[in-house]
């Protein structure tokens, strides 16, 4: 009986591999580190600019 796979297990293999490699050579940036106060600030800014523009919307819609 013919497979039906749609690619073949030699290249799935070889993908795993890349992946894999890739994986490797990238892992540092799985690293979760604590925010710092520059981009816990920063977030906060973009917050307040967000809900600052809701409000001039709401305003330029309802006047």
């Amino acid at each position: 009986m013919r497979s039906r796979q749609s690619v073949p297990v030699a290249s799935v293999a070889g993908l795993e591999r890349s992946a894999r490699l890739a994986g490797e050579s990238f892992g540092y940036e799985d690293v979760r580190t604590l925010p710092t106060r520059a981009e816990s600030g920063s977030r906060w800014l973009w917050w307040l600019v967000a809900a600052l523009a809701a409000v001039g919307l709401a305003a330029l819609h309802f006047a």
